[in-house]
């Protein structure tokens, strides 16, 4: 397999710096702006192009590193090429293979593969990512040998369908992003009530800690708690009273519905209407 990457932002430059060090040939990058393809072949000890139909020409598998608005651009540009036997692949989690339009007419196969996986530094992310799971969707022949390259690798490696990819991607941009806002509008509340930053984290990390290994080793329902896990509708009222009218209260009622909803299950033989009509 020889591995062509177009983009060298810090997605292209972990892909080729992590398969380059696990032995794989990963021939060069292409880049927009070739300072950047120059500063990726540097990192990865691989090779910068120029022009994209020669790097297209070195490879027989071509990962598309871009953002996702310029996917299909970059399509337009490599259709004409001959990439007859070739992969085509890019890592979107919210688009599909079927941005390569017409892919079938040029004798190429593609898909696309999505690491869950935060990408924070060019030159760093790389480090971690063997922890990293995939998710992988498209046309058969190119999703399987993209499917065994990172299982070879380690990576669990799932299977999504087309149309799935858009709620795939928002569940983990929320995963991803809706945790930090919620902390945010936690230190909001807590510098409220007196305390500075500095002290509001050193307060909320043992409790953050401590939920997340218990969600990821018991799952969310088992490792709920507080008011509305116990049922203690006086408190639940006491803070949508303090809270009322605030950007607080919007977050705490979308949350508080789910929560109901969890305890609905958690113990399906409590009365639960008191609660349900707090929300």
């Amino acid at each position: 397999m020889k591995i062509g990457i177009i983009g060298a932002g810090r997605l292209g430059v972990t892909m080729g710096k992590y398969l380059r060090d696990a032995g794989l040939t990963v021939v060069g990058f292409y880049n927009k702006t070739k300072e950047h393809a120059i500063e990726a072949a540097k990192f990865t000890d691989t090779n910068y192009f120029s022009d994209l139909e020669k790097l297209v020409q070195a490879s027989d598998t071509l990962f598309v590193a871009t953002p996702d608005g310029v996917i299909a651009e970059i399509w337009d540009c490599i259709v004409s090429y001959d990439l007859t036997g070739k992969i085509v692949c890019h890592f979107s989690g919210s688009l599909s293979s079927h941005v390569f339009s017409g892919i079938e007419e040029t004798g190429a196969s593609g898909c696309s593969i999505h690491p869950m996986y935060a990408f924070s530094d060019k030159f760093h992310s790389y480090e971690q990512f063997h922890t990293a799971c995939l998710v992988a969707e498209g046309e058969g022949s190119a999703r399987q040998m993209m499917e065994q390259l990172f299982r070879d690798l380690g990576h669990t490696v799932l299977t999504i369908r087309a149309e799935d990819k858009v709620k795939y991607h928002a569940a983990a941009a929320m995963i991803s992003n809706d945790m930090i806002a919620l902390l945010q509008t936690v230190l909001q509340l807590l510098e409220q009530c007196g305390f500075d930053g500095q002290d509001s984290l050193r307060l909320l990390t043992p409790i953050i800690h401590n939920n997340v290994d218990n969600m990821l080793q018991a799952g969310p329902k088992q490792a709920l708690t507080g008011p509305i896990e116990r049922g203690d509708v006086q408190t639940v009222q006491k803070h949508l009273q303090a809270l009322q009218g605030t950007q607080a209260d919007e977050v705490y009622r979308v949350l508080g519905r789910v929560l109901v909803d969890m305890v609905k299950e958690k113990y399906p033989d409590r009365d639960h209407t008191a609660m349900e009509k707090l929300f």
